[in-house]
């Protein structure tokens, strides 16, 4: 492997994937058993790789881990694993201790499931999460953490009456989609305006309460493959059905598609369903107006090359393609979905009947950089890690996925209709700044 694939790792691996989640529940404290490097990782992934510069939605936590060394690696950790689990009870109060293990305990074989039961047996509100990164990367670890705390928390609820307009929201991988708390934040909008209750169950002020209030829910919406599982699980368990959209809508196709899949399914009043999607509408149709001069004069219809996750490239490149006229002739996903979904995703991608888009699912930097190399794009939307190779284009680039590491995001979203406007000033932004940078070298260079 070349050290270029090594030092443009942008996914992480199944332990980092589950710590997210726990981290972003309010009331849920992660106890890492592994070695001391997985925790390092996982803290300066959160520093450096997410856009958010190390902090979550409440600031960076201290989280508990056995940190196992060389002794527990070759007689196994579990007697180190029961001590921790006491001792983190003793000093962190949580509503459920989160035990999420690496590699070197599952290579060794410590019995994770008997410690944590040993630890259920003393009334202390405990589960685990087998995250080794061998096994799969942070996306795996986002839906395993997901299932096992919805088995302890929605499956051992009582009441299953189900809420008139209440929706669970899955999906989302927080701190890995750099817009996830925008993006949860616009969906919870959306659903408000035709009268449902958005139950996002991570980010600001998402808690045990709201996880014991899915089986109540009428519908669960699926915004990534990764939500998939959990949607199935639900399905079997409470008959809860689900909504497959497989990405995030960016626009007024896509969102007004949305929001009458949700009236018909939830059976909102179809007035209703109209008044909004027109008022919306007609508002981003303004925006975009204020656009049409600019557009023309500099040119913006450009051939993209988009490069994320399943759940943000998708919507965007429809959006940008099919409502504001570009030419997407590359996408890359690169959150590795599952091989019986990749022809669905393919078929999801905008389609133009004069050009081809060209598609590939890796996660792999150099494969990435040489796609792009040979695709040429005049606009790159992706990560950090495709700065170099913009620059060697001299073409912009927008950030659209992890890794980021200069830029901070908060509640920034493309979602929605208000979501589309933030990606056409993005959009916009960029173009505008590469003109002048190309301006500024041509007189530079006509003054010497």
């Amino acid at each position: 492997m070349s050290n270029e694939i090594l030092h443009k790792n942008r996914n992480g691996c199944a332990l980092h994937g589950a710590l997210k989640v726990v981290n972003a529940i309010d009331g849920l404290v992660p106890i890492i058993h592994s070695t001391a490097g997985c925790s390092i990782q996982s803290k300066q992934s959160e520093n450096f790789l997410t856009g958010n510069n190390g902090l979550f939605h409440r600031g960076w936590r201290e989280v508990p881990a056995t940190a196992v060394f060389e002794k527990q690696v070759v007689f196994g950790g579990s007697s180190r694993l029961r001590e921790q689990i006491k001792n983190t009870v003793k000093v962190q109060a949580a509503d459920l201790y989160v035990v999420v293990s690496g590699c070197a305990p599952e290579l060794v074989g410590d019995d994770v499931p008997a410690m944590v039961k040993e630890g259920q047996d003393q009334n202390f509100p405990v589960i685990s999460v087998l995250t080794p990164g061998f096994k799969g990367n942070v996306y795996k670890g986002y839906e395993w953490a997901v299932k096992s705390i919805l088995d302890r928390i929605a499956f051992k609820t009582i009441d299953f009456t189900k809420q008139k307009g209440l929706v669970n929201i899955l999906g989302v991988v927080p701190n890995q989609d750099i817009f996830w708390e925008g993006n949860l934040e616009e969906i919870r909008k959306i659903l408000s305006q035709i009268g449902l209750q958005a139950n996002t169950l991570l980010g600001y002020d998402q808690s045990k309460e709201n996880w014991k209030k899915v089986p109540n829910a009428e519908l669960n919406v699926v915004v990534s493959p990764w939500g998939l599982e959990a949607a199935k699980q639900l399905e079997t368990k409470f008959g809860t059905p689900y909504l497959y959209l497989g990405y995030i809508p960016v626009g007024s196709p896509d969102t007004s598609k949305f929001i009458e899949l949700l009236g018909e399914k939830l059976k909102v009043s179809k007035e209703l369903i109209e008044k909004v999607i027109s008022e919306n509408e007609k508002q981003l149709t303004y925006q975009l107006s204020k656009l049409a001069q600019t557009y023309l004069s500099f040119d913006f219809q450009k051939e993209i090359a988009l490069v994320g996750e399943t759940s943000n490239v998708l919507g965007i490149s429809r959006f940008l393609q099919e409502s504001f006229g570009q030419i997407v002739t590359t996408v890359i996903i690169t959150d590795e979905p599952e091989i019986e979904l990749r022809q669905q995703i393919k078929d999801t991608l905008p389609v133009n009947a004069s050009f081809d888009t060209h598609v590939i699912f890796s996660s792999n930097g150099k494969e990435i950089d040489d796609v792009l190399r040979n695709a040429k794009p005049q606009l790159i939307l992706g990560s950090s890690l495709e700065q170099n190779v913009a620059k060697e284009l001299s073409v912009s680039l927008i950030k659209i996925a992890s890794p980021v590491f200069d830029s901070l995001f908060l509640n920034h979203s493309y979602t929605g209709y208000s979501g589309a406007v933030n990606l056409l000033q993005d959009f916009s932004g960029a173009i505008l700044k590469n003109i002048a940078h190309s301006k500024k070298k041509i007189y530079k260079s006509q003054s010497k």
